[in-house]
């Protein structure tokens, strides 16, 4: 039964404003040491981050929680490289999971020249 779904799109050029005005600081508030790792070996990092910016507001989102300023994004974020990746939640995203009682975190991202999309489906099996 999916309890719930979330999707979102991001522009390239706002991820790669933001890491220009912000560099290292946007990267560390943001995404997870994995993610910045994977994303900075690829020829161009900005639609790779774009995709997991994404994953983090789809999954947001996919709770159906009201807006919480006291979340980090960084307690989502995708695990794995080329093809099997998988999301990864902590603090207080993974309490919040956990009130859903979701049981499977399903997700597809996409990325294009100048956009990012992602969409997030919890299901309880």
């Amino acid at each position: 039964m999916v309890v719930g779904l979330g999707i979102d799109i991001c522009e390239n050029d706002r991820i790669s404003e933001m890491l220009g005005k912000y560099s290292e600081r946007f990267l560390r508030r943001v995404f997870t040491d994995e993610e910045i790792a994977y994303c900075m070996k690829k020829k161009d990092p900005i639609p790779h981050l774009a995709a997991r910016f994404a994953v983090k507001e789809a999954f947001i989102k996919a709770l159906g929680m009201p807006r919480d300023l006291t979340i980090s994004y960084r307690d989502v974020g995708l695990r794995g490289s080329e093809g099997k990746k998988d999301i990864h939640v902590t603090g207080k995203l993974a309490q919040m999971l956990e009130t859903k009682r979701a049981t499977s975190i399903l997700f597809s991202i996409s990325h294009a020249r100048d956009y990012s999309n992602a969409c997030v489906v919890l299901e309880q099996i």
